[in-house]
């Protein structure tokens, strides 16, 4: 799990989460400051935030509107917090554990994210957000259109799959009318421009030649 934890930055390895957080496995960062968690929040999409009252952070509500303020709905759990602290509307910060076991801890993340799981598929320059249709790359947000982001969904949901141009279409326009797929071409044209390191040799979504189309998740491959 992606972690964005919030926290006092003068913590030593003894009081800070952090290294509870790695050691359980959890692809954990930190940040310090309201500026520092958007622009971690907007460039890295966590799976989770956690905001370490605990540790003795001032002014947590100044952290929650700057949550709030991304827009991401990045669900979000406050360790050792007030229940009754505000939340500002759009993306409070629901779930409040008043512990720091780490195992307490683990068992209050996965239930956080319950709703949400699925929600990102991710790649080391490539994240893409199915609940909110956006897609991450190299830490820039890549606007789709919906024609768009249905093409890419169906090809990464069978990744490594050779998809052939007529199920493409049948699938992403609902025709299985084959005497014309230009447009498929051009929004594949389209997708690469977003997506890929070097459109013109692309490495994500290969052309196969005669059939149709496959997108390649390497990290699942031998």
């Amino acid at each position: 799990m992606h972690v964005l934890l919030i926290e006092r930055h003068d913590l030593d390895d003894e009081t800070s989460l952090l290294p509870g957080l790695k050691q359980s496995g959890h692809h954990a960062s930190v940040a310090h400051t309201p500026d520092a968690v958007q622009q971690h929040i907007r460039e890295q999409w966590p799976d989770l935030i956690v905001l370490n009252a605990a540790s003795g952070l001032p002014d947590c509500d100044r952290f929650q509107w700057a949550i709030a303020d991304t827009r991401l709905d990045i669900p979000c759990v406050v360790i050792g917090g007030d229940s009754n602290h505000s939340a500002p509307a759009g993306k409070p910060c629901t779930t409040v554990v008043p512990t720091t076991d780490i195992e307490q801890l683990n068992n209050a993340f996965q239930q956080a994210v319950s709703e949400q799981s699925g929600r990102f598929f991710r790649m080391p320059t490539l994240t893409i957000d199915f609940l909110q249709q956006q897609v991450l790359r190299n830490g820039e947000i890549r606007g789709l259109t919906p024609k768009e982001f249905k093409l890419l969904n169906l090809l990464v949901t069978h990744k490594n799959q050779v998809m052939s141009r007529k199920e493409i279409m049948l699938q992403v326009w609902d025709t299985d009318y084959m005497g014309d797929t230009r447009t498929l071409d051009v929004h594949i044209r389209w997708l690469r421009e977003k997506i890929e390191e070097e459109p013109s040799q692309p490495d994500l979504i290969r052309t196969i030649r005669g059939v149709g189309y496959r997108f390649v998740d390497k990290t699942q491959l031998d």
